[in-house]
C-alpha cells in the first residue's frame, strides 16, 4: 500500500522544484506588488491608502493616453493575422525557394528588440539612411521625420513591431498547413477551385484553432511586449504619442513619480492581460 501511495504523488516531486521557482520568481512578487498597490510610502513608512492609487492612476491624462495606445496596437493583430496566413499558404505551395523565404521571414522574430530598435531608429531618423536615399533619388518630398513628427512616430513604430513579428506567425501557420489531409486541396483542384477559395474554404477552417490562438497570444504581447521598442526609438514621445502602459510604469517607477502608483498601473496591466488569457482558455476548451 505503501509503495503505491510513493507512486502516485512521484511526480509531484519530479514537478515540486519548478513550482517552487514558479512561486519564488513570479507568483510571489506579483501578490507583493497587488499589496503595495493599496499602500504609500510616508516618511520610510508603508501607509495603507485603499484605492488612492488606483484613483490617482485614473485620473492621470498619460494612463488613458498609454492605453490608447495600446488598443491602437491591438489593430495590428489582424493585419499580422491575414499577412501571416497569406505568406504562409503562398509559401505552403512549395515555390521555387520556399525554405529559403521561410527563413528570411523568420530572421526578425529571432532578433534582440534593443537591437532591431536601434537599426531602425537610425534608418527612420530625419537625416537617417531611408531619407538619404529618397533625397538621392529625387523624392526629397517623401523624406519625412518618422520618428520626430507626432503623426508619424506611432505608425512607424507599429510597422516594426509587425516586421518584427510576422515570422512567428508565418510559421505557426505553415506547420499547421504541413498537417493538412492533402486530400481536401486535390478535390478542390479536380472541382476547379481557385487559389483564394483554397484559401477561404480549406486553409483557414482547418488552421481556425492556431488563428485564435495566434491572435491572443499577438493581443498580449502588443499589451505587455513593446516595451523595448518604445524605450530604445522613441521613449514614449514624441509629446507622449507613442505611450504605452509599460512604459507609463516605467516612468512612474524610475521616472521620479510614484512608485505605488507605478504598482497600481501594473495590476491594471495584469489584469487586462489575465483577461484575456481567460477569453484564450475558453476558446480553447470551446474548441477541444
Amino acid at each position: 500500500m505503501k509503495t503505491n501511495r510513493m507512486k502516485k504523488f512521484t511526480p509531484y516531486f519530479y514537478i515540486l522544484p519548478t513550482f517552487i521557482i514558479l512561486a519564488v520568481v513570479i507568483v510571489i512578487p506579483i501578490i507583493y506588488v497587488i499589496i503595495q498597490s493599496f499602500y504609500t510610502t510616508f516618511a520610510n513608512e508603508s501607509v495603507f491608502v485603499g484605492l488612492r492609487n488606483y484613483k490617482m492612476a485614473f485620473e492621470d491624462e498619460l494612463l488613458l493616453t498609454a492605453l490608447k495606445n495600446n488598443l491602437k496596437l491591438f489593430l495590428c493583430v489582424p493585419i499580422l493575422t491575414v499577412l501571416s496566413l497569406a505568406i504562409a499558404s503562398i509559401l505552403y505551395n512549395k515555390i521555387r525557394g520556399w525554405r529559403f523565404y521561410r527563413s528570411v521571414i523568420f530572421i526578425p522574430y529571432i532578433l534582440a528588440i534593443p537591437v532591431v530598435g536601434i537599426v531602425f531608429s537610425y534608418l527612420l531618423q530625419y537625416n537617417g539612411v531611408i531619407n538619404s536615399i529618397l533625397r538621392t533619388i529625387g523624392l526629397e518630398n517623401m523624406a519625412l521625420d518618422w520618428l520626430g513628427d507626432p503623426n508619424l512616430a506611432f505608425p512607424s513604430v507599429a510597422i516594426v513591431i509587425m516586421w518584427k513579428q510576422i515570422g512567428f506567425g508565418v510559421v505557426l501557420f505553415l506547420a499547421r498547413m504541413m498537417s493538412i489531409d492533402k486530400t481536401l486541396y486535390e478535390s478542390a483542384d479536380v472541382d476547379g477551385a481557385t487559389w483564394f477559395q483554397k484559401f477561404m474554404h480549406i486553409t483557414v477552417p482547418q488552421t481556425k484553432s492556431i488563428i485564435e490562438f495566434y491572435v491572443i497570444i499577438t493581443l498580449i504581447e502588443m499589451l505587455s511586449w513593446v516595451f523595448n521598442f518604445i524605450y530604445v526609438m522613441t521613449a514614449g514621445g514624441p509629446g507622449n504619442k507613442t505611450l504605452v502602459l509599460e512604459y507609463l510604469i516605467y516612468k512612474k517607477a524610475f521616472g521620479g513619480g510614484d512608485f505605488n502608483i507605478a504598482m497600481a498601473i501594473s495590476v491594471v496591466l495584469l489584469a487586462i492581460a489575465a483577461i484575456l488569457i481567460v477569453i484564450h482558455q475558453i476558446v480553447m476548451r470551446k474548441e477541444e
